[in-house]
This record gives C-alpha cells, sequence and structure tokens, in this order.
C-alpha cells in the first residue's frame, strides 16, 4: 500500500483539498472558502496559495464576463425600466 495514504497529513489536506475544490465549483465568491488548520509545510503551503491566486483569476473573469454579458443586453434591449 502506498505509504503516503496513511499519512494523516496527507489524508487532512487531501479532505480539505476536496471541500475547497467544491466550494469552488459550487459557491459564489460572497462564501468565504473553508480555511485549512491542519498539518502544514512548503507544499501544502505553496497548493494553497496558488489555488487562492487561481481563484481570484476565475472570480475576476466570471465578473468580466457577466459585466461584457450585461453591456451586451443593455445594448440589444436598451435600459430597463
Amino acid at each position: 500500500m502506498d505509504r503516503r495514504r496513511r499519512d494523516p497529513m496527507h489524508d487532512a489536506f487531501l479532505s480539505h483539498l476536496i471541500a475547497l475544490l467544491s466550494t469552488y465549483e459550487l459557491c459564489p465568491m460572497s462564501i468565504p472558502p473553508p480555511r485549512y488548520d491542519g498539518p502544514a509545510d512548503w507544499q501544502t503551503d505553496t497548493i494553497l496559495r496558488s489555488l487562492a491566486a487561481v481563484a481570484q483569476r476565475m472570480y475576476t473573469a466570471e465578473d468580466m464576463v457577466a459585466s461584457i454579458r450585461a453591456s451586451d443586453n443593455w445594448q440589444i434591449n436598451g435600459p430597463e425600466t
């Protein structure tokens, strides 16, 4: 059996990643992502920092797309009254 599968640090971090990715997939930015308070090292810190940067880029891109769509709808339909 793979030794890392029995490592409590690995299991705790993997469980956190599952929760974090599920939150990014299902929830809007207004809900804060779950915080990891388990065992950490440079690898977990790097992964979390990179995921936070990717998530921020994702939310920024989603906001830009929503803004473009709203602008396109306004141009097509005019101001809503």
